[in-house]
């Protein structure tokens, strides 16, 4: 996990983990595999990187629409609630990105208090 958080400069991590379950991107459909990996918060963006492929998806807060918590997302569940983040990807089209974490809601309200204030600071 640290090498991956070495790339962030430390004063811009808000919240990470290397605890995290891949649930799939939407756009990519329901075939991608599930993955673990490291869950990075900053002051502008969400960033993930999947250990086994190596994989990173880095979404801006700015194009984060709304956070749900829904039990399943493309068909897969763990029977609990997830971490699910709607997004307007690069082609600028709706999106949303799921994964099972530890300690949901503070997630949620991190996710949520970032978005506010990148929003104040445009």
């Amino acid at each position: 996990m640290n090498k991956y958080l070495a790339q962030f400069a430390e004063v811009s991590i808000l919240r990470s983990t290397g605890s995290c379950n891949f649930f799939g991107l939407e756009s990519k459909g329901r075939k991608q595999i599930r993955g673990n990996g490291v869950l990075v918060l900053t002051t502008q963006e969400l960033c993930f990187q999947m250990y086994l492929p190596t994989r990173e998806w880095r979404i801006p807060l700015s194009s984060i629409t709304s956070i749900e918590t829904p039990k399943s997302h493309l068909g897969k569940t763990k029977f609990r609630p997830l971490l699910m983040v709607k997004f307007i990807n690069n082609e600028g089209l709706p999106d949303s990105i799921a994964w099972w974490i530890l300690e949901l809601d503070k997630w949620v309200k991190d996710i949520q208090q970032a978005r506010e204030k990148a929003k104040s600071s445009f």
